[in-house]
């Protein structure tokens, strides 16, 4: 006579299906934390590619910022707030697309693809209205996200706000302005890798012979970090220094004399400096345990770990250790000269 199945042997069933959920729960959820970062690092290589490909265009590295305003409209009518955009929107022609493979003769000079954003950027530059800012607001860029850092809409089944980026630049030293008249420039292209533009910067320069040949000619450009992430990092449309940037701090005390703004570390106080316009929050920072990704001015990428000692982590952000001086200052910041 069969008698079914009974009540022992379904408790057995249950208890060896929790058993292997409990087994295999860590494999899939360390291979989802995996998928996520690999996709934040393949946007990374795609940004830096982005960037390589404009600086190409003209030759020069990028502002990290930029006024979109003729210079006679300057001069009528000052500087218009809505015409200061973030670096992003260099890299919007080529945004998305992958580096082409290497073969004989091929550089990014001779790439002359267009990503899909390149009519939302033609038509920012030459629209001078009111709307055209808005019409990037409306614009949301999944290339600029790192999945693990989304905005907090995309949760809440609201419009997903233009502007949003995980993803900030090498400013090198925060600026200071300079104590005397033969001191360097503040926004000095050998302390860091992207420059303010010369109409917003309060004691800048027009570097126009700071291009990424110049740097593989001095630190080179596998030794220079371009971009990082951050959890704090600002909206580029409002294009605010500390939410664009990430910075480092001196490994030692800075000359008597000078003046540092401090950073935090990597990873400390993660989220804490969202919408806040501070300075200090303007660093390399994550949602993945341990480690940031980078990617390198070479195109380059790699797992920044937090531990990393902050003087190698100065070394990577400097372009050209050798002529770095400490902000508002002559003083060399490195004596002897320590190469990489």
């Amino acid at each position: 006579m069969n008698r079914g199945i009974g009540r022992s042997e379904v408790l057995a069933f249950l208890v060896l299906a929790v058993a292997a959920a409990g087994l295999l729960w860590p494999y899939v959820f360390g291979r989802r934390v995996e998928s996520r970062r690999n996709m934040c690092d393949f946007r990374l290589t795609q940004l830096g590619f982005a960037m390589q490909m404009a600086e190409s265009s003209s030759n020069r590295i990028p502002n990290y910022r930029d006024l979109w305003q003729p210079p006679q409209a300057i001069e009528q009518q000052g500087i218009q707030q809505d015409r200061i955009v973030g670096w992003p929107l260099m890299a919007l022609p080529a945004l998305g697309l992958e580096p082409q493979v290497e073969v004989d003769g091929y550089s990014v000079k001779s790439d002359q693809r267009s990503g899909k954003y390149k009519t939302l950027f033609d038509s920012f530059i030459a629209d001078y209205s009111e709307q055209a800012k808005a019409t990037l607001r409306e614009s949301y860029l999944p290339e600029l996200v790192c999945p693990d850092n989304p905005p907090v809409e995309l949760d809440q089944g609201r419009a997903l706000p233009g502007g949003y980026t995980s993803f900030v630049a090498n400013g090198g030293l925060p600026d200071l302005p300079r104590s005397n008249a033969n001191a360097v420039l503040v926004d000095y292209p050998a302390n860091g890798l992207f420059m303010d533009d010369p109409y917003l910067a309060a004691d800048g320069g027009d570097w126009d012979d700071h291009s990424f040949q110049s740097v593989s000619e001095k630190d080179g450009l596998d030794h220079t970090l371009m971009f990082s992430e951050n959890v704090d990092a600002g909206n580029w449309l409002d294009a605010k220094p500390a939410g664009l940037l990430f910075h480092w701090m001196p490994a030692e005390l800075p000359p008597e004399g000078v003046q540092i703004i401090e950073v935090l570390g990597i990873n400390k106080q993660v989220g804490v400096g969202k919408g806040r316009n501070d300075i200090r929050f303007a660093r390399i920072s994550s949602n993945h345990p341990g480690i940031a990704n980078v990617v390198y001015a070479s195109g380059r990428t790699d797992k920044m770990h937090e531990s990393i000692s902050p003087r190698v982590l100065q070394l990577l952000m400097m372009s050209s250790d050798q002529e770095g001086m400490w902000p508002g200052s002559t003083i060399p910041i490195l004596s002897p000269p320590v190469l990489k």
